[in-house]
């Protein structure tokens, strides 16, 4: 029984992370069916490119193929070469701008595959200016592609927002909530210290032999050096569940994560009212991730 149980339980696991993954594709393949319909319909009420004199139908399924050439190289580069990659070397701790790198290779394929396709199919007297109106014309889905990822990004972030929110407003309203009161950090000679409710502390930094505090006070962030180490104040705040590890150099308040992101420079924690950007290192990304996952 134990084990059937812990069969079943594992099962709905897998389910559990598959199923984000299912809905990122679906909202990839209407993504990149939407922005093929609509490259099939510039082509075919503007003809931008004056190929080779074609009956209706014949210019209708040549202009589909245009339109078959983009879907396809969106699909591979945004569906399948993703999905592939990260079974092999879990693109998740692979530090690479997989956004921008995807979008510029989307657009230097769909340029190649347009050029040959109007010059051996269309039988399209290529020019320099000509060339210049494919590559151009081969821009479009992936500047709409990127405008479609910011959008999408401000409105996970707003939607974390607006969440936090609700539950900041749920706590106030709730009567049985426990009063916490505010914590004293000192140094390890005890000659200096300072006095701070957890709620304000926004992250704590290693700094050498010493660690930085940063915290609001009121509307102004202000900071605080003390000689003590990161592993002692991590032992402090543990009981306070919102502080995470996100690098051996930081701990933060998680209540304060506006969004995580991935370029080159590795994963990126985003705070508010912080301007500079928090390192996540590989070691703690997947505690990070539960925590956005969560909300």
């Amino acid at each position: 029984m134990f084990r059937i149980a812990a069969f079943i339980s594992l099962n709905n696991s897998s389910l559990d992370k598959q199923q984000p993954l299912r809905e990122e594709t679906r909202y990839q393949l209407k993504l990149i069916a939407g922005i093929s319909l609509g490259m099939f319909l510039f082509m075919l009420f503007f003809i931008p490119f004056e190929f080779r004199d074609l009956g209706f139908n014949d210019r209708l399924l040549f202009i589909i193929g245009m339109g078959i050439i983009c879907f396809i190289i969106m699909g591979v580069f945004r569906i399948i070469l993703p999905s592939s990659l990260n079974e092999i070397i879990k693109l998740d701790t692979y530090k690479i701008s997989n956004e921008v790198l995807t979008i510029l290779l989307i657009w230097v394929f769909n340029a190649l595959a347009y050029i040959f396709y109007l010059r051996f199919v269309g039988l399209l007297e290529l020019s320099l200016f000509t060339v210049f109106k494919i590559v151009l014309f081969a821009s479009f889905p992936s500047v709409i592609l990127k405008l479609a990822d910011v959008n999408k990004s401000l409105r996970d972030q707003l939607k974390h927002i607006v969440g936090k929110n609700v539950r900041l407003e749920k706590q106030v309203m709730d009567k049985d909530v426990v009063v916490r009161h505010t914590e004293i950090f000192s140094s390890d000679s005890l000659t200096d210290k300072i006095e701070i409710h957890p709620d304000d502390i926004m992250l704590v930094k290693s700094a050498d032999n010493y660690i930085n505090i940063i915290y609001k006070d009121g509307e102004e962030v202000k900071q605080k050096m003390l000689r003590n180490t990161l592993k002692h104040i991590h032992v402090q705040l543990r009981k306070h569940p919102e502080f995470i590890r996100c690098h051996r150099t930081c701990i933060i308040n998680s209540l304060y994560i506006v969004n995580l992101t991935n370029n080159y420079k590795g994963y990126r924690l985003h705070l508010l009212d912080y301007a500079e950007e928090i390192p996540v290192s590989r070691q703690y990304i997947l505690a990070v991730k539960e925590y956005m996952d969560s909300e």
